[in-house]
């Protein structure tokens, strides 16, 4: 099975303020592309709590482009995607579609799978199943709620926990 994972990090609890996507492609059981992008969201204001979730600051954006000023650049590997694939999948799936919405593009989205469903079914004894309980299950390294580094780990669970990927 050929995928993308993503992650996404946001400025707050609005779905449209993505700061931050990781997206990773996978092609016959491979990571074979790697991307990431701070992103200016559409709303200045930035959550203390997210900032000391994932340490991006109005600063560290002031100068990153706007959603849609990247589409061009992360469409085909979302587009042309068999399935996304994230941790989490509802959470990354909604900003991704709010952030289309917000830019006024319109495109078709692959189905989505959640590693966090599938972790659960498949080590249903883990005390949970975020990311970094995760990852560190299955020695998956990974620097959590940076973008790249979370989507890369969802890619390798995906791998890792998925009968029949590789």
């Amino acid at each position: 099975m050929n995928f993308t994972a993503i992650d996404f990090e946001t400025a707050n609890n609005n779905p449209a303020s993505a700061c931050a996507i990781g997206i990773v492609v996978v092609e016959n059981g491979e990571i074979v592309h790697e991307i990431s992008y701070l992103i200016k969201p559409y709303t200045d204001w930035f959550s203390k709590y997210n900032i000391a979730v994932h340490g991006i600051t109005p600063q560290d954006v002031r100068n990153a482009p706007r959603f849609e000023d990247i589409w061009h650049k992360i469409a085909p590997f979302i587009e042309n995607a068999e399935v996304i694939v994230a941790h989490n999948a509802g959470f990354d799936m909604n900003v991704l579609r709010r952030c289309l919405a917000f830019a006024d593009i319109a495109c078709r989205l692959p189905q989505s799978a959640c590693t966090v469903q599938l972790a659960r079914k498949e080590l249903p004894h883990l005390h949970n199943h975020q990311l970094n309980t995760v990852a560190d299950y299955l020695d998956i390294p990974l620097n959590h709620h940076e973008a790249l580094s979370d989507a890369r780990a969802a890619a390798l669970i995906m791998l890792e926990l998925f009968p029949g990927i590789r």
